[in-house]
């Protein structure tokens, strides 16, 4: 079983069609061989050797046409090492050619053919070419003009219809692989964003509460060492909590619903001495509303504890309403757009059809706000 995976891994699309387009490409060999009679042994050789150097050339381009990120310049550079070798094989096929053969022209036509599906535009351009030096060896060794150029360009004009359906499928698996490359990337990046946004809600939060209950304990460590015992205690259960919250936030189990959040914001603002008054009805509310109601709740508490000196927090919610107001006011940016918690939420917010701001109100107060979707 492995053998056959690693089989198919090595035998890639690519090389099938090039296969494919070689072996299709290879009956240009025998029309040169069978219609022309060099007159010596030594001219057959040199004839049989300018022929291996075509089919190389031609292998070349073919594999051009079938490597979708060569560049064109290679492209284009692989086209005129085979037009040369054609060229130079013009003399011998028309002056050995067998009377009434056309053997340079078929040769031309499956160069032509091959020019077109490496780079159109210069492939066009290439069988034009070799058709009017078709048509100028036919004039001059005494040949049918209209049949040598009508031969080229019919071969080509074949081919190269025949090799385009091949590539056009190859393309077509290409971009279907960079597809799925990207859209892999795009869920491991998303992947990566909600970690990020669901450690920033956590760690955020209660870092801000634990440094707050270090410093209160700190402080009452030589007036009162029952409630410094009882503070340090509050701190090993945060911590403890804490990290399991982040082990279910990486692994995408965060749960907290907007009722449990706004329980957890009036325990921690009142810790830290705040006042809070509380009017939220979370009845009725969807899973996926309730959290995300959660998750502001839990950024604006984090805010108050860091970036303000507020007294009272009023934390309301009337469908479709969600305010949070302090009347310390902030010490960070009023823009949505700048904090990094506050632009998450924003974008989470957006992304479900809700509305959140958060600005200075009257009085000194600070407000941040989420308007749901009606």
């Amino acid at each position: 079983m492995t053998r056959d995976r690693s089989l198919r891994r090595t035998i890639s699309p690519r090389l099938v069609v090039l296969a494919v387009l070689i072996f299709s490409f290879a009956w240009a060999l025998v029309f040169p061989v069978r219609l022309t009679r060099p007159p010596t042994t030594a001219l057959t050789v040199a004839y049989g050797v300018g022929l291996a150097l075509f089919v190389i050339a031609q292998a070349v381009v073919l594999r051009a046409a079938v490597s979708l990120e060569q560049p064109a310049r290679t492209r284009l550079t692989s086209i005129a090492a085979l037009v040369a070798v054609t060229l130079a094989l013009w003399l011998p096929a028309f002056a050995w050619a067998e009377p009434g053969r056309t053997p340079w022209a078929w040769l031309a036509g499956f160069a032509a053919g091959a020019a077109v599906l490496a780079h159109p535009a210069a492939g066009t351009g290439t069988a034009v070419g070799l058709a009017v030096v078709a048509a100028i060896g036919a004039a001059v060794f005494g040949g049918s003009v209209p049949t040598n150029a009508a031969i080229v360009l019919g071969i080509a004009v074949a081919l190269w219809l025949a090799g385009l359906v091949l590539v056009w499928l190859l393309r077509l698996l290409a971009e279907a692989e960079t597809g799925r490359a990207a859209e892999a990337a795009l869920a491991i990046a998303q992947e990566r964003l909600r970690v990020s946004r669901e450690l920033h809600d956590v760690l955020g939060h209660r870092l801000g509460i634990i440094a707050l209950k270090a410093e209160l304990a700190a402080d009452l460590a030589a007036t009162d060492p029952a409630r410094s015992a009882a503070e340090n205690e509050e701190i090993r259960e945060i911590a403890a909590t804490t990290l399991a919250e982040a082990r279910r936030a990486v692994h995408g189990e965060t749960v907290a619903d907007l009722a449990t959040q706004v329980a957890s914001a009036e325990l921690v603002l009142g810790s830290a001495g705040i006042e809070t008054a509380i009017d939220v009805d979370a009845t009725g509310l969807p899973a996926t509303t309730s959290r995300l109601l959660a998750a502001v709740v839990r950024e604006a508490v984090t805010n108050v504890l860091r970036h303000s000196a507020a007294r009272t927090v009023w934390i309301t919610f009337a469908h479709p309403t969600l305010t949070i107001v302090n009347d310390g006011g902030s010490t960070g940016s009023t823009s949505t757009a700048s904090g990094t918690g506050l632009a998450s939420l924003a974008a989470r917010c957006a992304a479900a059809g809700a509305r959140l701001v958060a600005h200075p109100a009257e009085g000194g107060r600070f407000e941040v706000r989420v308007e749901l979707a009606p």
